[in-house]
């Protein structure tokens, strides 16, 4: 016979696993809806798509501000993740910018996925909008650096080029891909490959 502390444990473990699997899937429908278009979604809507109901999302949120916010700070989290992972030290810009560039990619379509809600969505816009706006400005500055540091002298030094390789793997590229033609993830990802690679023949 199973002693009863461990019984207590197990249904206290139990109901955590739940409620932290229901927290994870409120959080990724809400996602999900400002990805398909819903800009602004309401606590209904989430709640629906989720399969609960919007007593059982207040629960694990006291307001839609607070649900939106913490979507906001996980999107910010994951792609700062991705964003700060290193370059391999054996591969040089010289010799190896074209696999320095796969690995741009697959980073920008990663850390772009995981912020796209807050490209969306008007009320994450409006958290934005405020001294931590700077913050835009010195991304923007922090990708063409990126894309500086591993493309060789004379492809940098190419204006027109490095602008159109600087547009296409921009956020708003991904977002145009993602939500304005209504693309996968795989599909949207192989297009913007494609792009880099016709921008860079015969360089």
């Amino acid at each position: 016979i199973m002693p009863r502390n461990t019984e207590a444990m197990q249904t206290t473990d139990g109901r955590h696993e739940r409620s932290s699997s229901t927290r994870k899937q409120i959080l990724a429908e809400g996602r999900a809806l400002i990805i398909a278009g819903i800009s602004d979604p309401t606590a209904k809507q989430i709640s629906e798509s989720a399969g609960i109901t919007t007593r059982t999302l207040f629960r694990h949120f006291p307001d839609m501000a607070t649900l939106l916010q913490t979507v906001m700070q996980q999107a910010q989290s994951q792609a700062r993740a991705v964003m700060e992972e290193p370059f391999p030290n054996d591969l040089s810009p010289t010799e190896h910018w074209r696999e320095l560039l796969q690995i741009v990619i697959s980073r920008r379509t990663r850390a772009y996925e995981s912020i796209l809600p807050l490209h969306l969505s008007p009320t994450m816009q409006r958290h934005l909008a405020t001294p931590k706006r700077n913050s835009l400005s010195k991304g923007i500055n922090r990708r063409r650096a990126r894309l500086q540091q591993i493309l060789p002298e004379h492809l940098v030094e190419n204006q027109l080029l490095f602008e159109a390789l600087d547009a296409t793997l921009s956020i708003e590229y991904w977002a145009s891909l993602r939500v304005g033609q209504g693309l996968s993830i795989a599909k949207a990802t192989k297009v913007l490959g494609f792009s880099i690679e016709r921008l860079t023949i015969g360089h």
